[in-house]
């Protein structure tokens, strides 16, 4: 890997994390009032995480705590893991609800798969198909330890 690629990725991953960071804080103290939606899917879905009471300060926690790992390079396997399902709904959201084609989503989107395709390595473990296990049940139900 050339160091242009090692610093890239470096870049994109703190870039990345600071945004995150940010909405977080943003999700947790309310600083900024982003744009409102656009149609009326969009508003029952904000106004339902709104009603809720506490989705948007958890979001805000688990984007605080993911974005500061990507920027500290930090289990940074775990960060991603934990903002895949937020980035999804993120695409969702704008595209499906909002009716946006472009957008601040795509992007997203496309740096948190170039940050996931860097971390492959780390994914082969928890996707593998085989599992580790010091007990096995046999056919009678007991526990046999294997070697």
């Amino acid at each position: 890997m050339s160091r242009l690629h090692r610093y890239s990725v470096a870049a994109l991953r703190t870039i990345f994390g600071a945004f995150f960071t940010f909405s977080g804080l943003n999700h947790i103290f309310a600083f900024w009032q982003p744009p409102a939606p656009h149609t009326a899917a969009g508003r029952t879905f904000i106004a339902g995480l709104e009603a809720s009471g506490f989705v948007l300060p958890l979001i805000g926690v688990l984007f605080v705590y993911a974005g500061v790992a990507l920027m500290a390079a930090r289990l940074v396997p775990l960060a991603l893991l934990l903002l895949a399902a937020p980035v999804v709904v993120i695409f969702g959201y704008h595209f499906v609800t909002e009716g946006q084609t472009l957008g601040p989503h795509l992007p997203l989107l496309a740096i948190y798969l170039l940050l996931a395709w860097e971390e492959r390595s780390a994914w082969h473990a928890m996707f593998s198909a085989r599992g580790r296990s010091a007990l096995r049940p046999d056919l009678r139900g007991e526990d046999v330890v294997l070697p």
